[in-house]
């Protein structure tokens, strides 16, 4: 399969529900492979939302790409990445007349 066949892709978590789609591949191009795939959520969940799998996180490929995680465990890979990313500051600007 070529990678670019694996863009947009609709995935799925291994109770057949639908979580998003493929956004992007990271290649280890000296390997040959597939090092991540980031799911994009999109339109699926409340906001847009995106989150990084290794090739260990799937199950199968096909029509879909099936994961062998469950919704709580993607929710978890959220929560891991939002700890990462750095502290956002809200800055607040006024004109003056």
């Amino acid at each position: 399969m070529k990678v670019s066949e694996l863009m947009g892709r609709k995935v799925l978590d291994k109770n057949a529900m639908e979580i998003g789609k493929v956004s992007d591949v990271d290649l280890m191009p000296k390997e040959g492979i597939i090092d991540t795939i980031t799911i994009s959520t999109g339109e699926v969940w409340v906001r847009n939302r995106t989150f990084e799998i290794k090739p260990s996180d799937i199950q199968q490929v096909g029509d879909y790409l099936i994961l062998n995680l469950e919704e709580a465990e993607i929710e978890g890979i959220f929560e891991e990445e939002e700890e990462k990313a750095p502290e956002k500051t809200r800055l607040t600007l006024t004109k003056d007349d």
